[in-house]
Order: C-alpha cells, then structure tokens, then sequence
C-alpha cells in the first residue's frame, strides 16, 4: 500500500462515516447532554469507531475465513452495501432510524450508551464500513499494509473527532443547504467506490466479463 493509497483510505473511511452529515443529528441527540457530557461522547465515539476499523483492518482475513465468505462474495456485498448508503447520502435521510431523545435531563443520558448506539454503531460505523475495511485488508495482507491500513483508520476516526469537536460551528457556517451540498459530494466517492468494489468482484467471479 502507497502513501497515496493512505490518503485515499483515510478519506473514502471519512467519506464513508459521513460525520459532516451526521451533524443534525449529533447536535440533535446530545442537546439535552450538556457541553461536558457531549465532549465524553465524542471521545467514546471516536474510540469505538478506532476500535471497529482497527479490529476489521487487522483480522480481515480470519473473519472472512471465520464466517468461510469468500472474499470476492465480501467485495460484492461491501459494494451494495456502499450504494445503498450513498444513495441514503443522496437523499439526505442519513440516520433516519435514530431515535432522538427528548425531555430527558443532563444528568439522566445515558453518555456510553448514548456514545456506542447509537452514534458509533450504527450511525458512524455500519456493515458497509466494516465491509470495505475489510475488502481492504484482505487485498493488503502484508503487516506493513495492515499498519497503513490500520493508521488510516485512526487518521478517519481524528478527522471524524474534529469535526464532530467543532460540529455546531460547521453547521452554522454551512447551514443546512452547505451540509447537503458537502453529503452529496461525499456520496459520490461512496458510490464510484461500491462501483468498483462490485466491478472487480464480478470480474473475479465471471473472469469473462473481463474479456
């Protein structure tokens, strides 16, 4: 794995988690947590997503030899999985199965509870990412590419941080419009890659689809 090819994971695993467009939905479900209790969220979050991606990047190959799924049956479902929330992306109903919390005090939320489900799992991190890191591990299977592999991972979940850190200043100087606009784009490099993965698949599968 290249140098490039890190930057490109670390931004596809961004991409893929969608943090800029689960804005809304940050400030919505924390709202009644108190300033204190949202900056514990974010590191729990952070750190359950770390460990998602990290633990996928590393053990790729023995939880598809576990399940005894072969890998280009994983790259074909990692891809559908990728369209399907890119198309979510698309329409702008990303984390509609979340349930906010209302009329709950500060010192009720549950913050790790609140932190794990449902924001890093699933609303972060779902099958699809779990998939693709994956995919990924298995077509990097030296340790060097899996540090990479595992390093981009932890850069995502920083960058993820960041901006959930800053997440009522992006959404007033986005404004909802500036979100959708980002969440679109974003869903595009989300939807190439489903495309690929799907693609090279098929090709590996039916190898005369390459001729």
């Amino acid at each position: 794995m290249l140098w490039n090819q890190f930057i490109g994971i670390t931004m596809l695993l961004y991409a893929l988690t969608n943090p800029v467009g689960a804005i809304p939905i940050f400030l919505a479900i924390t709202r009644q947590a108190g300033s204190a209790n949202i900056h514990r969220i974010i590191v729990l979050a952070g750190t359950a997503v770390a460990v998602f991606f990290v633990g996928a990047a590393v053990l790729g190959k023995e939880i598809l030899g576990f399940f005894n799924v072969g890998l280009n049956d994983f790259r074909i479902a990692g891809g559908m999985l990728a369209l399907v929330i890119a198309l979510e992306m698309f329409q702008a109903r990303y984390g509609k199965f979340i349930q906010l919390p209302s009329g709950v005090d500060s010192s009720e939320v549950d913050i790790h509870g609140m932190a794990i489900t449902p924001f890093a799992f699933p609303l972060l991190v779902g099958p699809a990412e779990v998939s693709i890191i994956i995919t990924l591990s298995n077509d990097n299977p030296g340790w060097l590419s899996k540090a990479l592999l595992a390093a981009a991972s932890l850069s995502a979940t920083f960058l993820i941080g960041v901006t959930l850190w800053t997440a009522a200043a992006i959404e007033r100087f986005l404004g909802k419009t500036g979100i959708n606009v980002i969440t679109r784009i974003m869903a595009l490099i989300v939807a190439a890659i489903g495309v690929n993965f799907i693609m090279t698949g098929l090709r590996s599968e039916l190898p005369g689809l390459a001729g």
